[in-house]
């Protein structure tokens, strides 16, 4: 249903902000981050381990403002926050090309965390949940695809810039992309909830007595006591680690294995591309089938494409492993919102999102690091790889034991 007059339910305009805040927040200042850790490590001659801490410095960032943004949100306008908070991604993430050294690039990295926390992710997950019943999960795949289409377009497409004009215009260059796209679209278009409007989740209108929606779920300190919060929270950390131990060194790895940077970017490109479609196949199977079964193929998808990577150095090899894994990653994104709405509901959900992504930030912080200082160690990656097939198995096995818990949506 939808309001009368009213030609499009306005759902889908935060479905289409949402879009595009993904895939421009986290389309360039993460998924596109790969391409600039070879040139700044071989330009200022760090090592790649202690280069990688600036991405766990930001993670850690992001991790103390995630319950903060929660609660924000909650409080004031979502327009107010999320404007705010691409604004701060914006700029520091453009000043990343006046530093010189590892210092500098820790400092800035803290204001990046700080603007991740409140321009994508957590505002997103919480207002398709909130605007959106019946069709959630497929609402959820398609804001989710931006991220995929966002690396898609800006690995290629900054790959070119850096061999053109250096790593440090193009930083300024994305910095400006995410300032000029980003601030505006929460600005005009984002909203919180339908009651907001006069409206109701789907498209209906509001109870014709006026009286608020009751908003069913869990609070805050009755999840966290629950063992789902905690099976949820293993998860999410088992495939944030995993998944930044991997996307963040997959072009230094088909560089080291003889590949060109170009090649690697295009790889890169292509994995983020076919999470498009992952995510709108596993929105789609957890609406009609349910979660579990959506965790239990997507995870093992997911665990083949790693195990993949070993023979990437052939360059059919490694096209099919862009296929496999970008089809399998979208576990990593998709299933965590839905999966917190369907254990703990949707009363308290923005301030519980942003508790489990203290872990989201701390798996993601602790996989590039880990990664560097395996191949510092071994000089290559393949014990990394074979310890993030472990990860997938244990974050698939948490996922099922938390859904066993689910009480607000189909498992």
């Amino acid at each position: 249903m939808q309001k009368s007059g009213q030609k499009m339910f306005y759902g889908w305009w935060i479905v289409i902000g949402g879009f595009i805040l993904n895939f421009i927040g986290i389309g360039i200042a993460f998924n596109a981050l790969g391409i600039f850790f070879k040139p700044v490590v071989e330009s200022l001659g760090f090592n790649r381990g202690d280069f990688s801490l600036y991405f766990t410095i930001a993670a850690l960032a992001m991790t103390f403002a995630a319950p903060v943004v929660g609660k924000l949100l909650e409080k004031f306008d979502v327009r107010l926050v999320v404007g705010a908070c691409t604004l701060i991604l914006a700029v520091s993430f453009a000043s990343f090309s006046q530093c010189n050294t590892l210092p500098q690039f820790y400092f800035l990295a803290v204001i990046v965390g700080i603007g991740h926390a409140g321009s994508h992710i957590i505002p997103v997950s919480t207002m398709i949940n909130n605007w959106f019943r019946e069709k959630r999960g497929l609402t959820m795949g398609i804001v989710f695809t931006a991220t995929g289409i966002g690396g898609l377009i800006f690995n290629p497409l900054g790959n070119w810039l850096i061999l053109n004009y250096g790593w440090r215009q193009t930083f300024i260059i994305l910095g400006i992309i995410i300032g000029l796209v980003a601030t505006p679209t929460a600005i005009i278009l984002m909203r919180m909830r339908p009651e907001d409007m006069g409206l109701y989740a789907d498209g209906a209108p509001a109870p014709a007595s006026g009286e608020p929606v009751d908003v069913k779920g869990l609070a805050l300190g009755e999840f966290v006591k629950s063992g789902a919060f905690w099976m949820l929270a293993l998860m999410i950390f088992f495939l944030n680690t995993l998944n930044v131990g991997i996307q963040q060194h997959l072009i230094p790895y088909l560089t080291d294995i003889g590949h060109s940077s170009t090649f690697a970017a295009n790889i890169m490109a292509l994995y983020l591309g076919m999470t498009v479609v992952g995510k709108l196949l596993l929105g789609q199977i957890s609406d009609k089938k349910g979660l579990s079964l959506g965790l239990i193929i997507f995870s093992g998808v997911l665990a083949i494409g790693i195990g993949i990577l070993f023979g990437a150095n052939v360059a059919a090899i490694a096209i099919i492993w862009g296929i496999v894994y970008g089809v399998g990653n979208a576990v990593q994104t998709v299933m965590p919102p839905l999966m917190t709405a369907a254990c703990a509901g949707l009363k308290q959900f923005s301030t519980i999102f942003g508790i489990l992504t203290i872990f989201q930030t701390l798996g993601s912080g602790l996989g590039m690091p880990l990664s560097g200082y395996l191949y510092d160690w071994r000089g290559n990656y393949y014990l990394a790889f074979w310890l993030y097939i472990v990860m997938v198995f244990l974050a698939a096995v948490f996922g099922l034991l938390a859904l066993r818990r689910a009480r607000f949506a189909k498992r």
